[in-house]
């Protein structure tokens, strides 16, 4: 059975009137939410939950400041429709109690996690800190920022690769220089040999006599 929400306990709980701020608190809600989330879409949509008091765990006017006009929130007032959402879209995209979530165009069932942050509300956690961290992954997980990050990942992955290849080359040319060393194909010079003197052979020695 759904959990409802008080229509004025809700009034009193949202700061300013707003359109795009919608109260999960049924079954077809619920599948509104997965059809937008899953379906194409020009901005993101954002997922926010009750915390442990019962209360959102961010103010509808802070996280409009943040994500701007025409941004839809969904409130999901209840434990029951949180796991039904988790039915719907899988793990990799569940909101979890006491959290709040973006999820960007181009969600999917297989889709990295990480594309679509989830940033949970601690305990005793003042609510600016939450909404730092949620700013901070919102500009990092925006669809252009992504694509140049992950561009620069893979330079990087692929430098990595060239330098670990190149000192696996340098070690092996090493050891078979040392190797051709010790098998006595390269001469060192003896502790004699560091003489200043010129070493003159014996015969010319003999001859220089006469």
């Amino acid at each position: 059975m759904a959990f409802s929400i008080d229509d004025g306990l809700l009034s009193a709980r949202l700061d300013v009137p707003d359109q795009d701020y919608i109260v999960v608190a049924s079954g077809r809600e619920l599948q509104r939410l997965c059809a937008d989330i899953l379906g194409p879409r020009p901005g993101p949509v954002i997922g926010l939950t009750l915390d442990a008091d019962g209360e959102p765990v961010l103010s509808c006017a802070d996280l409009r400041a943040l994500v701007g006009a025409g941004v839809r929130i969904y409130l999901l007032a209840s434990d029951e429709l949180l796991c039904e959402l988790r039915q719907a879209l899988g793990s990799r995209l569940a909101l979890d109690r006491g959290a709040v979530r973006v999820w960007w165009p181009g969600a999917e069932v297989s889709c990295d996690p990480a594309d679509h942050p989830s940033v949970l509300a601690l305990e005793d956690e003042p609510c600016a800190m939450t909404l730092q961290e949620l700013a901070l992954q919102y500009d990092l997980t925006r669809p252009r920022v992504r694509t140049h990050i992950k561009l620069i990942e893979d330079a990087r992955a692929f430098v990595e690769h060239e330098l670990a290849l190149a000192q696996k080359h340098n070690r092996l040319l090493s050891q078979a220089l040392y190797a051709d060393g010790a098998g006595g194909s390269a001469r060192v010079p003896s502790s004699s040999s560091s003489s200043p003197w010129p070493v003159v052979p014996p015969s010319t020695r003999r001859r220089c006599r006469r």
